[in-house]
């Protein structure tokens, strides 16, 4: 059976520059639930900040945050900008949750530079963890026989991948 992972929520008013509008904690906490459900996250608490401050490290919520950090994988956010728009601050917050072993995941997949940015900073692990599953299915192949692999292989060739196209190669 596949470990649950444990995570706490992050929400605070988000202001949209330019316009008095905020995106709200209410509707943050809705997604935050809904993402975990389907992720499988058992969210264990869902900090919430009163008001959004520029200086991330000096808020409350965060402080807490980060006092529980290493009792839990990962840290969930509606959005990336819940924390902070300037990537310095956000490199100083994702240090210190390094430190307490622990990753930043966003429920809404945004294509900011930000967004992008933390995403991108955790594909490693994520990439270390797909090979680790392409290492164990090669050797339940292996174990299960010899031809077991081939006609793996002749199946996925013929269902095959998209269109095929001049110089393509086959798996």
């Amino acid at each position: 059976m596949k470990k649950t992972r444990r995570a706490i929520g992050y929400v605070c008013e988000i202001p949209i520059p330019g316009t008095d509008l905020a995106i709200g904690r209410e509707l943050q906490k809705q997604r935050l639930k809904g993402y975990s459900q389907w992720e499988r996250i058992d969210l264990a608490e869902v900090i919430e900040e009163d008001a959004y401050q520029k200086d991330l490290m000096a808020r409350p919520g965060i402080r807490k945050l980060l006092n529980i950090a290493s009792s839990v994988h990962a840290v969930l956010v509606e959005r990336v900008w819940c924390l902070s728009r300037k990537r310095k601050d956000l490199d100083h917050f994702l240090r210190a949750l390094d430190q307490k072993g622990a990753v930043l995941l966003a429920s809404s997949c945004l294509w900011d530079s930000l967004s992008q940015y933390v995403r991108h900073r955790y594909m490693g692990t994520l990439a270390e963890r797909a090979e680790k599953r392409r290492q164990g299915c090669r050797e339940r192949q292996e174990k299960s026989g010899p031809g077991t692999l081939q006609k793996t292989a002749r199946v996925v060739s013929i269902v095959g991948i998209g269109s095929r196209r001049k110089g393509a190669r086959s798996l």
